[in-house]
């Protein structure tokens, strides 16, 4: 109990102690404002009397302090003629001017408030998604112009750019709840939706969208503001189509023709053999996983002494993205396994990251609009 009862005690020193010393008070303080840019303070003094009449003293030393909303010092010093870094502040962001006159050992001060100029943000961006047709990947630039209005007008003046900070906010039509916020810290950026908070909930919308309609209509809301008051400025959308069979075979088969040329170069001498056949056998695009599932059998020969054939199959297992690729070996005839077990440690190679298609191909066959 005795904690809880002291600072109540301190606070009844304190009181007595400035009703005791503190004989003087601010009688007028006006702030003036001729533009956004500058404040005028008119301040004066007085001495009180201890039934309450006030008689008007001369200004002592003063110091003028300006703080944001944040209470973060804009101004400090003894001139009566403020700067108002009025450009960088946010939307009518609040102001507070406090002055202080310094009597011997006692310091009496008040406070008036003030707001900031009315601004506005417009943009200007370019965006690109999905990304080579992954719907994980994408990029945007984006050009900010700052205006405020005009001193007792109703115009807007373009002013410099201050820290404008602001994020876009992506989500599946009718699943706005369920956004990722992309943070923009650069005017031109790529981004990877995966690494961003509520992407599951996000992807699974997405591919339900498509499973249902084979069209997801993706929306990018661009808000952009001052440091915590940010607004939508602007607004984007993607439209996402699944990819037709055609499309998903012709994937699969670029997968292959990579994949067997990682694997020969494992496999093979250094000569590299005269003859290569590469054969497709069936695939399947496994869509909860975003994975293909490929069979595959490569089989050639070598002219060096004597004609001797390899041949090997399996499964190759690929990420839509040509990520986590790895070969399964299945099957082979004597000479390819010897070659394997020679080269290879278990039945499982990994292979480096593929190509999903060649850039001419996706950007003429890409499976997005918007």
């Amino acid at each position: 109990m005795r904690f809880l009862r002291l600072p109540a005690i301190v606070t009844l020193i304190s009181v007595t102690s400035c009703s005791q010393h503190a004989p003087y008070a601010v009688s007028e303080l006006n702030v003036n404002r001729s533009n956004w840019d500058t404040v005028r303070v008119e301040v004066a003094f007085a001495r009180l009397s201890v039934l309450g009449s006030a008689t008007p003293v001369p200004r002592p030393p003063v110091t003028v302090y300006l703080f944001d909303s944040a209470f973060d010092t804009l101004y400090s010093g003894s001139d009566l003629t403020v700067p108002v870094p009025d450009r960088t502040q946010g939307n009518g962001e609040p102001l507070l001017v406090e002055v202080c006159g310094h009597f011997d050992r006692l310091d009496v001060c008040e406070q008036r408030g003030l707001l900031a100029s009315p601004k506005r943000i417009r943009a200007s961006h370019d965006l690109q998604y999905p990304r080579g047709g992954d719907v994980e990947q994408g990029e945007y630039s984006v050009d900010f112009v700052v205006e405020r209005m005009a001193w007792q007008d109703t115009l807007w003046q373009e002013v410099e750019p201050s820290a404008v900070t602001g994020y876009w906010r992506v989500y599946v039509d009718g699943h706005e709840e369920e956004s990722v916020r992309i943070p923009m810290t650069r005017k031109r950026s790529r981004f990877n939706l995966s690494g961003l908070d509520n992407y599951r909930d996000f992807s699974y919308y997405l591919r339900s969208a498509l499973l249902e309609r084979n069209e997801a209509l993706v929306r990018f809301d661009l808000y952009a503001g001052f440091g915590g008051d940010e607004t939508r400025v602007a607004d984007a959308e993607s439209v996402i189509r699944k990819k037709p069979r055609e499309i998903r075979e012709q994937e699969a088969g670029y997968f292959v023709e990579q994949a067997s040329v990682e694997i020969l170069r494992r496999l093979t001498s250094f000569f590299g053999p005269s003859r290569t056949y590469v054969y497709l056998d069936s695939w399947q695009f496994v869509e909860s996983e975003r994975q293909y599932l490929i069979e595959m059998e490569i089989t050639w020969g070598s002219t060096f002494l004597r004609r001797r054939w390899y041949r090997i199959s399996g499964i190759l297992e690929v990420s839509e993205d040509g990520s986590d690729a790895r070969f399964r070996l299945r099957r082979a005839n004597d000479r390819g396994a010897d070659r394997w077990r020679d080269r290879v440690d278990g039945d499982e190679l990994r292979l480096r990251p593929l190509q999903p298609r060649p850039e001419a191909d996706a950007s003429r066959q890409d499976d997005s609009g918007g």
